[in-house]
């Protein structure tokens, strides 16, 4: 049953894609009601084949539909509405998953690894080079940039020192979330709290270059710079666009959204990715003459459409449970917790919920999605003090949290069960870097209230 499942999933993925692009630039009903159906099918295709949590939450989510409906309180028309929101998230995720197609080609991958042995002969070990490289390919790959570096690792060095470098790899990536436009929880916050780009980009800067220069030194500490077996790779062209293309692809977005800026950034996301890869695929064919391109293009795009599994039950359960509890009134004690509170202890507070909410199993976009609806985060008297709230709180818990994607990655590439990739080798890192937040968002406080 699930191998005929899978084999119709890419065929309503694409289908659900087209819808959300052609709702997002004309909006109308035929694109709402195609879209939101073939979401709904996805969920409910995804459900019975996802993990416990994923299933234990779509339960939640039911029993909550249910109460709702028996209360009499259910408003089809804003319940559906609230609805593609969550959907809109998927949509965006299975397009950021394609985004760094252009260098996962064989010969990006071999500048990567050139780049790793370069750094080593210039005094940098795999740590601190690994940690590097994770930020930077983090900022477009998200998550993906570990499974390259790990790809690269797996051959050149011993187990042990691969687990510590794919660790590291994921603590300089904690900071890529605090202001990168292409990551789906700063996308999401930004929209959220209607904080402009540049805004954001002005409060986080220095807390990241402080942070991820401290963080690359303390790798970098009791290092020899040897990378083991890596061969020696010549650098060229190649490995300045790895290194240049996030960059590129982040102010691309910011471009976009600047001329397109009556479309929601999330959707500028989406379709500026979409645009950019497709032109990368269709020059790279032209210049090779040979659809190869075109074909690896596709591969990644019907791959990802068909392990879309967590994505859907994940967001799909959590649209249907924060929106139930959302019409039920359940959430009005934390809105009502909120709005007691002075204003200027509102955004440690925010902190504390989103860190919380994360480590007790709540994923952080929904956390986010559910704050805002019991407490609307775009009613703040500085909108980037809010949205630093939420990204600092939950940066400083991403490691620490079994139900992140950073962790969840990483104990995929290591074997290693959750707890013991992240929680036991990351308690002294996530301890100071929550310190380190909640001492900049106090100071943040101070500086624009």
């Amino acid at each position: 049953m699930r191998a005929r499942l899978d084999a119709v999933r890419p065929v309503l993925g694409a289908v659900f894609l087209a819808a959300y692009a052609a709702e997002a630039v004309a909006p109308g009903f035929y694109a709402t009601a195609v879209f939101l159906g073939t979401g709904l099918a996805l969920f409910a295709m995804s459900v019975p084949f996802s993990s416990s949590f994923h299933k234990g939450l779509a339960a939640a989510a039911t029993l909550a539909l249910g109460a709702l409906l028996v209360s009499g309180r259910f408003e089809a028309g804003a319940f559906l509405g609230g609805l593609r929101t969550y959907f809109g998230i998927v949509a965006v995720l299975l397009v950021l998953s394609v985004a760094g197609y252009p260098i996962r080609a064989g010969r990006f991958a071999d500048q990567i690894r050139a780049l790793l042995a370069a750094t080593a002969r210039k005094g940098f070990g795999t740590r601190a080079t690994s940690g590097a490289l994770g930020h930077v390919l983090g900022s477009v790959l998200d998550v993906g940039a570990l499974v390259l570096i790990d790809a690269v690792l797996r051959r050149a060095v011993a187990n042990d020192t691969r687990f510590s470098a794919l660790v590291w790899s994921g603590r300089a990536f904690s900071f890529a979330p605090l202001w990168t436009n292409l990551n789906i929880l700063t996308a999401t916050t930004i929209i959220l709290t209607g904080v402009s780009y540049p805004a954001l980009l002005a409060v986080s800067l220095p807390f990241v270059v402080v942070g991820l220069a401290f963080t690359l030194l303390v790798a970098r500490k009791g290092e020899k710079g040897e990378t083991g077996s890596l061969p020696e790779t010549p650098l060229n062209r190649s490995a300045a666009a790895v290194l240049a293309y996030p960059v590129l692809l982040v102010a691309a977005v910011a471009v976009a959204q600047g001329l397109f800026s009556s479309l929601s950034l999330t959707v500028v996301v989406a379709l500026t990715v979409a645009a950019v890869v497709a032109l990368v695929a269709v020059a790279a064919t032209a210049a090779l003459g040979t659809r190869r391109p075109l074909k690896r293009l596709g591969a990644e795009a019907r791959d990802a459409l068909t392990k879309s599994h967590a994505e859907f039950a994940l967001f799909g359960a959590a649209g249907v449970l924060v929106l139930s509890l959302t019409q039920l009134g359940a959430l009005a004690p934390l809105g009502r917790l909120f709005q007691a509170l002075p204003e200027g202890l509102v955004a440690p507070a925010l902190f504390v919920v989103i860190a919380l909410g994360f480590l007790g199993g709540i994923h952080v976009v929904p956390m986010v999605l559910l704050v805002d609806a019991a407490f609307p985060l775009d009613a703040g008297p500085a909108p980037a003090l809010w949205a630093m709230a939420v990204l600092l709180g939950s940066q400083g818990v991403l490691l620490l949290s079994p139900f992140s994607n950073t962790v969840t990655m990483l104990a995929r590439l290591s074997g290693l069960h959750p707890i013991k990739i992240g929680a036991r080798r990351n308690v002294r890192f996530a301890l100071v870097a929550s310190a380190a937040g909640l001492l900049y968002l106090i100071f943040l406080t101070l500086l624009l209230l």
